[in-house]
């Protein structure tokens, strides 16, 4: 049935009235080209009028081209010859791109096989419990579930201190909202970083204070005692540098010295395919005021959004108040199939998995930047998703304009300085980026830029 306004008293004719609401459904997409009008007689006694009146609507609709009248099939929308939008003008706004932007993984990188034997079994095991709410601190079994993932990260922890979260994000946003509750006013932050803690702090009112990427610890020497660092220690979004034991180390005794409170952001920690191994943070000495935050969202479930804090004592509450006021608790079906995947080793195959595949996506791209773009400056990095690119003379604003000009989406170095500099650099991800694909957008990438970077010396 298809609905439709009519005012019966207007001096407006019903057939005008009906022929004028389709075109404005049809103009704004909702039916679509191709799309099968009920029939005519279905349509009268849908409405309460008689089918001469909807015939009349109909063809008037097909004398303005809305529609296509064919004998004994019926009324089809015709979208290509209305308000002069050309067939060429649609292809053209739905045209692939090449998504280095994102982060987020293609379809083969997703653990899809392990879901539908998981939610049968969830939906046996479970049962209710799959649609009633959760703690606001997450289910208990996950949340010891957690602290035993974390010991592979070497991190010694608590349940207790374990607070699920719907995603990195929100973890982000409760922690920041907590601590400007706490008397907080500084955050320091690399020069580059990941943008929405910065927003985040902002909208809080904090004074946001930038750190060198190069040597973080000496720029520390500014803050004061009560103060926070946020930092990306392992995979850098967006540089996918990694930190060194001896920056490490030098971060921590300046943060014990001064009572910093440290949030590491460990969003991408697990996917490590480096030969070097680095502890994260939270594992070290004095990492007692450290709130960490991991992840299995990026990669791993994107569209589930489940992460975790791990929590000093005295920001748990305030993080509990707050996310009960805004955010309340996450999914249980999710949290659930998270526990699932933790205890069945689902999660720990798929990782090998996706590092196995990361990598070697990682090294094809940078194999061929060395080979067909040597102006461009890059170290490969030890983990992650995201490749840093230096693209000398070129700026990054511009250099993704020509990129998505070709049809291939990379994100302007802008978008990560904390100063608003149009640094000459553009991130790439190679999540959604499949192998065989590779070569083909270096191409492009190598064409769009070449004849702008300065030659390599």
């Amino acid at each position: 049935m298809l609905e439709i306004p009519l005012e019966r008293g207007s001096k407006t004719p019903i057939y005008h009235q009906i022929a004028f609401h389709l075109k404005r459904m049809i103009e704004s997409g909702t039916l679509p080209e191709g799309y099968k009008l009920p029939g005519t007689r279905q349509l009268a006694e849908d409405l309460s009028v008689s089918r001469t009146t909807v015939n009349e609507a109909m063809h008037l609709l097909e004398a303005e081209g809305y529609v296509e009248l064919k004998k004994k099939s019926g009324c089809y929308v015709r979208r290509k010859n209305v308000a002069g939008v050309s067939r060429e003008k649609v292809m053209c706004s739905e045209k692939v791109i090449w998504d280095l932007a994102s982060g987020l993984p293609d379809k083969s990188l997703i653990a899809t096989r392990f879901l539908s034997k998981m939610l049968k079994d969830l939906s046996l095991n479970v049962g209710k419990d799959l649609i009633l709410p959760a703690p606001l601190a997450g289910v208990p079994e996950l949340r010891r579930a957690l602290v035993k993932h974390a010991a592979l990260r070497g991190i010694p922890a608590r349940s207790d201190e374990v607070l699920v979260t719907a995603g990195g994000l929100e973890a982000l946003a409760i922690l920041i909202a907590a601590i400007k509750e706490q008397g907080v006013r500084n955050i320091f932050v690399e020069e580059l970083t990941y943008s929405p803690v910065v927003e985040l702090a902002t909208k809080n009112k904090m004074q946001v204070c930038c750190i060198s990427l190069n040597d973080p610890a000496y720029s520390l020497k500014d803050a004061s005692e009560g103060d926070v660092l946020y930092l990306i220690p392992s995979f850098h979004n967006p540089t996918g540098r990694t930190l060194s034991l001896e920056t490490r180390s030098s971060i921590l005794e300046i943060a014990k010295r001064k009572s910093l409170l440290i949030i590491e952001d460990d969003t991408y920690g697990e996917l490590r395919y480096g030969k070097e191994s680095v502890p994260a943070l939270k594992a070290m000495e004095n990492a007692e005021k450290i709130a960490y935050l991991g992840s299995f969202s990026q990669v791993l479930f994107p569209g589930f959004r489940m992460s975790y804090l791990l929590l000093p004592e005295n920001l748990m509450k305030s993080c509990l108040d707050i996310k009960r006021i805004f955010y309340g608790s996450v999914s249980s079906l999710v949290q659930y199939f998270v526990l699932t995947f933790l205890e069945e080793g689902g999660l720990y195959e798929t990782l090998e998995f996706v590092r196995n595949q990361i990598s070697m996506r990682m090294r094809s791209l940078c194999e061929g930047f060395r080979k067909m773009l040597p102006q461009a400056l890059f170290e490969m990095p030890l983990g992650g998703i995201y490749l840093w690119l230096n693209l000398p003379s070129l700026k990054g604003s511009k250099a993704a304009l020509k990129a998505v000009a070709q049809g291939v989406s990379v994100v302007p170095g802008v978008a990560f300085s904390v100063k608003g500099e149009d640094v000459e650099a553009v991130r790439l991800s190679v999540s959604s980026l499949r192998l065989s694909d590779i070569s083909f957008v270096l191409s492009i990438l190598c064409s769009s830029w070449n004849d702008e970077l300065l030659p390599q010396h």
